[in-house]
Parts: structure tokens; sequence; C-alpha cells
């Protein structure tokens, strides 16, 4: 796996606590000549182009994805030792119980339930712990937990819990590294709190206040068994037409689309009835076009989601070739 994306990946940063992704981020940008800026949200907003672009009045372009991943919160201790806990995000409770979760503080522990079908308020984390209060010398209330595992490549096929959206994470910065010239001014925003409303995304529009806004985030693909719908990995990136808060602008589809013919890039269209960053930023200011670019992951939100690094290449590309 690539050494920038195994870091992504291996970084802690369940909403809300994404500053070890941060960190990541900005070691990655520490030589390259880029403005660098950390909001009040913990948004980190990249700005490239000069002083003579922007004087130009050359358009802004805000590219957009999230630090943030799908947790746990501690809510409360029993005397037993076992951990009740709440979800971060769009957790799915039978996907997750008897994985290993990790706290930010490296206590692990794994996920049970009390219930064969269970909801979020059956699961339980097991510290291996026999009281409240050995529970306590490793945890407290109020502190959060992701899914632990270690990712791995097979075929071209990455392996990993939160590829949402540690993926579109890696590829704004390969763009950043790799765009040589441009003639808009340009802002790479990596957001926080996505997976409780987009509420990092929406800060970060309101102060960049861009023409145009493209989100880079997962979409389910549909090609394994048991899944819905034609999205498959590795036939290239999604143009989303519509979610269930946003509907793509055309002028957005228009771009991504002459972007692809010119750089050959095949695309799939999709429709989806969960939300991104998207639905929030496309409102601010007075409204600012915003699109879409998905890239097709199967097993969202569970610990071992997968992407082909086929789709991410041809993201890039295309990418590339708009700006």
């Amino acid at each position: 796996m690539d050494i920038m994306l195994q870091k992504l990946v291996s970084a802690f940063g369940v909403s809300g606590r994404e500053e070890e992704v941060r960190e990541v981020i900005r070691e990655e940008l520490k030589d390259i000549d880029c403005n660098i800026k950390e909001d009040k949200m913990g948004n980190l907003i990249i700005k490239l182009g000069q002083d003579e672009v922007k004087a130009s009045g050359a358009q802004k372009i805000m590219f957009c994805a999230h630090m943030d991943e799908i947790g746990l919160i501690a809510t409360y201790i029993e005397d037993s030792g076992f951990v009740r806990v709440g979800n971060i995000g769009g957790i799915k409770p039978s996907e997750i119980v008897h994985n290993f979760v990790t706290f930010q503080n490296g206590a692990m522990g794994k996920v049970g339930a009390s219930k064969s079908e269970p909801k979020v308020e059956d699961l339980f984390i097991d510290l291996g712990v026999a009281s409240r209060e050995e529970a306590l010398k490793k945890i407290k209330e109020g502190e959060n937990a992701c899914l632990l595992s270690d990712g791995m490549e097979v075929e071209d096929k990455i392996i990993s819990p939160c590829l949402d959206d540690r993926i579109g994470c890696y590829i704004l910065l390969r763009m950043i590294k790799e765009v040589k010239e441009t003639k808009s001014e340009l802002y790479f925003v990596f957001s926080t709190q996505e997976e409780l409303g987009g509420r990092g995304a929406r800060a970060a529009a309101y102060a960049v206040q861009p023409d145009y806004c493209i989100v880079i985030d997962t979409q389910e693909a549909g090609d394994y068994i048991g899944a819905e719908g034609k999205l498959e990995l590795g036939k290239g990136p999604i143009i989303k037409i519509k979610d269930r808060t946003l509907i793509m602008h055309h002028e957005i589809k228009e771009m991504l689309e002459h972007a692809a013919q010119k750089s050959e890039v095949k695309v799939q269209y999709g429709v989806s009835q969960g939300s991104t960053d998207g639905g929030n930023i496309h409102k601010e200011n007075g409204g600012i076009r915003t699109g879409v670019l998905s890239i097709p992951c199967r097993y969202s939100h569970s610990i071992s989601e997968m992407v082909s690094m086929k789709d991410v290449e041809a993201s890039i590309t295309l990418l590339k070739e708009l700006i």
C-alpha cells in the first residue's frame, strides 16, 4: 500500500477528534509551497494560486474531502467494567460486533452485543477488566473509539477501515503535490465532522466563498453478492447526479464530463440515498455550484471497506485535467 495512504488510514480520526489526521496531512505538505490554515472547526484549508492569479479575477475552485471516520463513544461504564457506547456517525451494529476497537489513548477492546440482531444501544466494549475501577484506569466516559484493523492491498484493491473518506484525503494530497500550474484560485479543504452532518465543510465554504466546489467522497458499490445497484469497482469514478441532500449543479457535471473526455477517463453515473459535505456546502453564501465525484467502495462503514486504486488514479487524472 502507498505509504501516504497507509499513514492516513492508520491515523485516529473519529468525528471531532481529527488531530492525528491533520498532523499526517501537515507532514505530507511540509515541503510544498502552499498556504495552510486551520480554522476554528479544525478544518485544514490549503490554498494554491499566487496573488497575481487572484488579482486577475480567476474563479475560485474548492475541493473537499472529510478527515473524520465513524466510531463509538463511551457513554457509561458498568460496575462489571463493560463499557456502554453510543454511535458517532452511521454505525451498522451488526457489522462491527466481535471486531476490535482502539481509543485515542491506545486502550483496546472488543465490541460485543447483548442481542443477536443488535441496535446501537445493545452494543458494549469489553476491555478485558473485571470492574468499573479497573476500566477507569484505561478510559473514561466521553472518550471515542475507532474500528481497529490493519489495511491491506490485494491485487489493485485496498481493504481497510475509514477509506470513507481517507481515500478522498489521499486524492487531494496527490493533487496538491502534482498540480504544477493553475489559472484558478484553488482551495483544498480537509473537513471535520462530516459523519455528524457536515459541520466542518459548512464553515469552510463560508470562509472560502468559492465559485465552484467539488466534493470527493465514496459511494457504495453494487458489484458483490447481496448488494444493490450497478456501480462497480475498477470501472471509473462516479459522477453523483443526486443524493438525499444535493442535486449536482449542471455546470459541475459538464466540467467533470469534459475533463473525463479530454483525459480519456471512463466514468460511472450514480444516485444515492445518503449524503456528503456537498449538502451543506451548496447552500452557503447565497448558493455555491457544487457536485460530488465518488470513489466506488464495497462494504461502506465496516471494518473492511474496499476500493480499487484504478478508480483512485483515474480520479486524480480527471481532476488534474479539470484544473
